[in-house]
C-alpha cells in the first residue's frame, strides 16, 4: 500500500467516524423529540453582506423593518 493510499483511507476513515458521530448525535436529539435540521431561526435580509455578524447596533434599523413587516404580514392574514 502506497502512502497516498494511507493518507486516502485515513481520510475515509476520518469522515465514516465524523458521519457516525453526527447520526448519534441526531438520533438522540429526536428521541428527545428535538428536529436536528431546524437551525435558530431566520435571518435579516439586510442587503449588505455580514451584516447579520455585525455590531447589534448597526442592524437595530434592519430589525425594526423586519419586525413591521412581520406585523404587518399577521394583520393581513387575520
Amino acid at each position: 500500500m502506497s502512502m497516498f493510499e494511507k493518507v486516502v483511507e485515513k481520510l475515509k476513515q476520518r469522515r465514516l467516524k465524523k458521519a457516525e458521530l453526527l447520526r448519534r448525535k441526531n438520533a438522540k436529539m429526536r428521541s428527545e423529540g428535538k428536529d436536528p435540521l431546524k437551525g435558530w431561526g431566520k435571518m435579516i435580509d439586510s442587503g449588505t453582506g455580514g451584516a447579520n455578524r455585525a455590531n447589534p447596533l448597526d442592524t437595530k434599523y434592519f430589525h425594526i423593518e423586519d419586525q413591521k413587516n412581520l406585523r404587518e404580514q399577521i394583520k393581513k392574514n387575520k
